[in-house]
């Protein structure tokens, strides 16, 4: 052990003796005492995070109202989460009409986009759905004399209490409506107080939006059950984004600085008049510059010049503020500043998916609970009053949130075109070789207009043959099967073309029926000639499996 590890071992035991702790010892990394890296007087081993300050309403609803950029963070995302539409994928359309009429009426699309703002803004936010069932808001929904949704009110956390005190404690409470979830450890009613007054509602009639779900350990009672604001989020980075910008804008203004120069300027300031008299001549050059244009000064003791200051990293800075802010809020900088994208993939294709992926995950987390029940709740309801006849299933999907341009559109239908004449070729190649029939094509045509080649060939005959023909094919090839597994070695194509085994009673040989005689080359005159090769083709296939 060297002499100054040692000496290092004893300073530490007495100073742990003494009661003290030494702030620079580490158990690992590096120490450099020139510079202080590593050791406690590194002022980057300081850092240490402190939490936001409760965000009080008040400053949020006054952020809101003031700030433009703020205002877009929370509006945006909430109205491109609704904006899209959705669809229930029901079979009955009668349904399907009346449940999306009835949700126009409510008008839901606003409602929704409303209580997502103001749930991105305040951290959460309800739905009052008032229900004509003869019964007070503070008390459960009768489904049984529930007859209409009126309307649906939207409010904020800010003015929303949830009564802490009456949580369901039993797994399996339920509203009472079919294909409810379960409501354990969640309040019963909620306590609002609006402009409209204070009323205590049942959580059977309300809607709840959660900005985001929080751990239960440290947290605020009110984010716990609610979720972050996130003006809380980003309030830093907002401030530097916005600070960023006006800096910037001063930095213009000062970067020419005009310089005066007084002969004996100090020993005149040394005087009892003298500071006086040099504000007044500033003042006299700096309204000739402004008005005149011009500057009038002594030669022999005054000078006035301008010094020029680069603002040159200026908008990278900017630019660094903007990126981080993006990346917090989530929001790609074409939607946010409206300015185009820039770097080597400049499409900013790659942004607008992250940030189509972040409104998903809104229309998941926030929007779709909420609308499934509000949409069985309205589908119970039509079904009970008799203005629709039964209730359905339906599944909630959202329509895709990239809508095509024109220029798109076409490049897609340019490439189903090639694609289609790309099958055309394929299936003409088959047909020549004999594996498909044109009737067969023009059936697969028929049927759909997205077609696979190979499926065309189908297990069964077509419509060409009719079904005492297939009957009677099916007939003489399972005979033909028959003679040939007791000894015989005959091939059922050739039986049936020789009409082996016997025709059944009062039936002739179904080929010369179908081909109008015992040569299936010698058809007859009003078949046309396609629709008897394309019959002898079907016995070829059926005979040959």
């Amino acid at each position: 052990m060297t002499k100054e590890k040692l000496n290092s071992l004893k300073s530490m035991h007495a100073v742990m003796s003494a009661g003290g702790k030494r702030k620079d010892y580490r158990t690992d990394g590096y120490q450099n005492m020139l510079n202080k890296y590593g050791t406690y007087r590194d002022s980057t081993e300081h850092y240490h995070y402190v939490e936001e300050d409760y965000a009080m309403s008040p400053e949020l609803t006054k952020q809101y109202e003031g700030n433009g950029l703020f205002a877009k963070i929370i509006d945006t995302p909430a109205e491109e989460a609704m904006k899209h539409g959705f669809n229930l994928n029901v079979l009955d359309e009668g349904i399907n009409d009346a449940i999306m009429e009835k949700l126009d009426l409510l008008d839901y699309e606003e409602k929704f986009a409303t209580a997502i703002k103001w749930a991105r803004l305040f951290g959460g936010s309800v739905i009052v759905m008032l229900i004509d069932d003869g019964r007070n808001l503070d008390e459960p929904v009768d489904w049984v004399r529930a007859k209409n949704i009126d309307e649906l009110l939207v409010f904020e956390r800010a003015i929303v209490q949830p009564d802490y005190t009456s949580l369901y404690q039993t797994y399996g409470d339920y509203n009472g409506l079919p294909g409810d979830h379960s409501k354990f450890g969640k309040p019963q009613w909620y306590y609002i107080s609006s402009i409209t007054g204070f009323f205590k509602v049942h959580e059977s009639r309300v809607l709840v939006f959660h900005n985001s779900t929080m751990p239960e350990v440290g947290v605020n009672i009110e984010y716990h059950f609610w979720g972050v604001p996130e003006y809380v989020r980003i309030k830093r980075v907002l401030k530097e984004t916005i600070t960023a910008h006006g800096d910037a804008v001063k930095l213009l203004e000062r970067s020419v600085q005009a310089i005066y120069k007084m002969r004996n300027l100090a020993q005149l300031l040394a005087t009892d008049e003298g500071e006086n008299q040099a504000l007044k001549r500033l003042e006299v050059i700096d309204m000739a510059r402004g008005i005149l244009n011009s500057i009038a000064i002594d030669a022999d003791g005054e000078d006035y010049s301008f010094q020029q200051f680069s603002v040159q990293g200026i908008s990278e800075v900017i630019d660094s503020t903007c990126n981080m802010l993006s990346a917090i809020t989530q929001i790609p900088q074409t939607v946010l500043f409206g300015r185009s994208p820039a770097g080597m993939n400049s499409t900013g294709q790659s942004d607008l998916e992250n940030y189509y992926n972040f409104i998903e995950h809104i229309q998941k987390t926030m929007v779709k609970a909420n609308l499934h029940h509000l949409i069985q709740i309205i589908m119970f309801v039509e079904a009970r009053m008799g203005r629709i006849d039964n209730m359905a299933e339906f599944k909630l999907e959202f329509n895709p949130l990239w809508s095509m341009t024109e220029s798109e559109q076409a490049n897609v239908d340019q490439t189903k075109a090639q694609i289609a004449q790309t099958k055309a070729y394929t299936a003409q190649v088959y047909v020549d070789m004999g594996a498909l029939d044109p009737s067969e094509v023009r059936e697969g045509l028929k049927s759909s207009e997205e077609y696979q080649i190979e499926d065309l060939i189908d297990e069964e005959a077509p419509d060409i043959l009719t079904k005492a023909e297939r009957d009677a094919l099916n007939q003489y090839k399972m005979q033909a099967l028959t003679q040939e597994q007791g000894g015989g070695e005959q091939d059922p194509m050739a039986a049936m073309m020789a009409g082996a085994g016997g025709a059944p009673e009062g039936q002739g040989n179904p080929l010369e029926a179908m081909m109008g005689g015992g040569n299936p080359e010698e058809a007859q005159p009003d078949i046309p000639k396609r629709q008897d090769k394309a019959k002898r083709n079907i016995i070829k296939r059926i005979f040959s499996r």
